[in-house]
């Protein structure tokens, strides 16, 4: 069985996606966090303007959502892609629109067809051989002038190493955070690449809070998200030990 088999199989048969965001709502803080929210409507702001006008490959497109956004913030077209057959069922009936916004099952590995201007994934990366196809999209794929946009999750932090090793099901047999060595390599293989930690302070005490408090919007969160901004502005060599962090490489 490949590597895209066995993620196939997890997210269609084995209920992955299902059995990690069990674990998330319980910790529903750390996603509704003010780091967690700021740091994504930057994210989502940097991609929607880069949508507009261009034609945008959506990497492991999952339901689409992310994919129909752009199209409503302009894009002119935007292609999904993933390996898992009922999450794009879902996607081209709920977001299907022929010729403006498509699906297909698509291996990510495999060479693809075709120039975008912009290409995006969240949680994706780290699920393939990344390192050869991010070369292989930027060289081949990505139009002068366009951006590679990704969020991922990172490795070196303690608690999600407990959490990959403790709870199996909730993580494909292939996927593999980020590490250290992995930000290393972006940095010296592309000219122009942006990399933005998040999640620090805020991932410890949103699990606390997530038990203690109603809301996320809490003075103790909003004094993580401070802290956050603070360590991933002053403190890189800590960078691989937050949460997630968005990856943006920009070809001249």
């Amino acid at each position: 069985m490949t590597r895209s088999e066995r993620e196939q199989k997890a997210y269609d048969e084995d209920g992955v996606y299902e059995v990690s965001n069990s674990w998330q709502r319980r910790f529903i803080h750390v996603f509704r966090s003010p780091n967690t929210l700021a740091h994504e409507a930057k994210f989502r702001e940097r991609i929607f303007q880069a949508a507009k006008g261009k034609r945008v490959l959506d990497l492991g497109c999952g339901y689409g959502q992310l994919s129909n956004e752009m199209h409503e913030a302009g894009a002119a077209y935007v292609l999904g892609i993933d390996v898992a057959e009922s999450f794009l069922a879902k996607a081209n009936e709920t977001y299907g629109k022929p010729g403006v916004v498509e699906f297909k099952v698509v291996d990510a590995d495999q060479p693809l067809e075709g120039k975008f201007d912009l290409i995006v994934g969240a949680s994706v990366l780290h699920h393939i051989d990344y390192r050869t196809t991010l070369r292989r999209l930027y060289d081949e794929n990505l139009s002068s002038g366009g951006l590679l946009a990704f969020d991922e999750p990172l490795g070196g932090n303690l608690l999600i190493r407990a959490y990959t090793a403790l709870i199996p099901r909730a993580h494909t047999p292939d996927e593999r955070s980020f590490m250290k060595s992995d930000l290393k390599w972006l940095r010296q293989n592309f000219p122009k690449v942006t990399i933005t930690p998040y999640n620090f302070f805020t991932l410890p005490v949103g699990i606390v809070t997530s038990k203690l408090m109603k809301s996320p919007d809490n003075m103790l969160l909003r004094a993580a998200h401070s802290c956050d901004l603070f360590v991933a502005r002053t403190m890189r060599f800590l960078e691989s030990h937050f949460r997630r962090c968005s990856i943006e490489i920009a070809r001249p």
